[in-house]
C-alpha cells in the first residue's frame, strides 16, 4: 500500500512539475506578447501626434470647400438657370425660324421645281 502511494505521490509531482514547465511557458510568451504591446503603443504614440495634425488639416480644408461651395451655391445656380432661359430661347428662335423661313422656302422650291419641270417639258416639246 505504501508503494500505491509513493508512486501515486511521484505521479501527482511529475504532474505538477509539468503543469509549472507549461505554465512558466505561457508565462514567457506573455511577456513577449506585453513587450511587442508596449513597442507597438510606443510607435503609436509618436505617430499620433502627425496623424493628428493631418487629421486637422484635412478637416480644415474640407470645411473652407464646404464654405465655398456653400458660397457660390446661388451663383451656379443662377447661372444654371440663365443657361437654362438661354436653351429655352434658341429652342424658340429655331422654331420661329422653321415657321417664317423654312415653310416659304420649301413653297418657293416647290415652284421653282415646277416652273423648271415646265420648261423642261416646253423645251422637249419644241426639240420634237
Amino acid at each position: 500500500m505504501e508503494m500505491v502511494m509513493t508512486v501515486s505521490v511521484a505521479i501527482i509531482a511529475l504532474c505538477m512539475l509539468l503543469i509549472m514547465f507549461a505554465l512558466v511557458a505561457v508565462l514567457l510568451h506573455v511577456r513577449s506578447f506585453i513587450r511587442g504591446l508596449e513597442n507597438f503603443v510606443d510607435t503609436a504614440r509618436q505617430h499620433i501626434p502627425g496623424v493628428m495634425h493631418d487629421v486637422a488639416q484635412i478637416s480644415s480644408d474640407v470645411r473652407s470647400i464646404v464654405r465655398s461651395v456653400e458660397r457660390d451655391m446661388p451663383k451656379v445656380s443662377q447661372a444654371v438657370e440663365s443657361l437654362r432661359a438661354t436653351a429655352e430661347e434658341i429652342h424658340e428662335l429655331e422654331r420661329t425660324i422653321r415657321d417664317k423661313i423654312e415653310r416659304p422656302l420649301l413653297n418657293v422650291s416647290s415652284v421653282i421645281g415646277g416652273v423648271l419641270r415646265g420648261l423642261n417639258a416646253f423645251w422637249r416639246a419644241l426639240l420634237r
